[in-house]
């Protein structure tokens, strides 16, 4: 029994070699297409965004006004200032201040998609960046929170300063989307889709065309043929 199922699942696996052998040309043309529609989507259909960062440090006291008797030390307690800051900034009043500073009409609700923040694990750096369609506005935005951020915060948490330590610098190359990336993507997709549908339409092809689909698929024997008369 152990040696009739390892058998079929020897002629399975060589049938599958034998239908993507037969049909490469399909596999090739499908995964060049593939590879060829994601690329000319992600160059040509896909508006490009371009990212500016400016980080923060933040400079704490060791003692928490919230809780005196917890005696953080200045880094935790920087961290958790960090959690509250990303709060404040992403607030409608610090958006509005922003996009005054600007002179941009640009709303609350814009600026808030247009900015992300994050605190950097296990230090008191905290990070914001801008992405826009525009290399520009995206420096431009990451600039004012620069200059307008520590103060708007600072007046909100008087144990702890905003600094400015790393300024925003104008993007030379997109951010979105990756061009080589998302071909290589497309590459890998169409390989597969192409390597299936190969597969598979052997595996629906139920047509006896040789000698050997005979006596592969009934225990029969081959007592003579029909020539093939020109």
């Amino acid at each position: 029994m152990k040696k009739e199922t390892d058998q079929t699942v020897e002629i399975s696996l060589l049938d599958m070699l034998s239908s993507l052998k037969n049909h490469i040309a399909l596999i090739i043309l499908i995964t060049l297409l593939s590879a060829g529609i994601f690329w000319a989507i992600n160059k040509f259909v896909l508006v490009p965004t371009y990212d500016s960062t400016v980080q923060f440090y933040i400079e704490a006291s060791t003692t928490d006004e919230d809780n005196p008797s917890l005696g953080l030390q200045a880094v935790n307690l920087a961290q958790r200032i960090a959690n509250t800051y990303i709060e404040l900034m992403t607030t409608n009043s610090f958006l509005d201040l922003l996009s005054a500073e600007t002179g941009l009409d640009l709303s609350a609700a814009e600026l808030r998609e247009m900015i992300t923040y994050r605190s950097i694990q296990d230090t008191e750096i905290l990070q914001a960046s801008v992405r826009t369609t525009s290399p520009e506005l995206s420096l431009e935005i990451a600039q004012k929170i620069a200059k307008t951020a520590p103060k708007a915060m600072n007046e909100v948490k008087a144990n702890a300063t905003l600094i400015v330590v790393d300024q925003p610098l104008l993007a030379k190359e997109q951010s979105t989307p990756n061009v080589m990336r998302n071909t290589a993507l497309g590459f890998v997709l169409g390989l597969f889709l192409g390597s299936a549908l190969a597969v598979l339409r052997d595996i629906l092809d139920i047509k006896l065309k040789t000698e050997e689909d005979i006596t592969k698929n009934f225990d029969i024997k081959i007592i003579g043929i029909v020539p093939k008369i020109k």
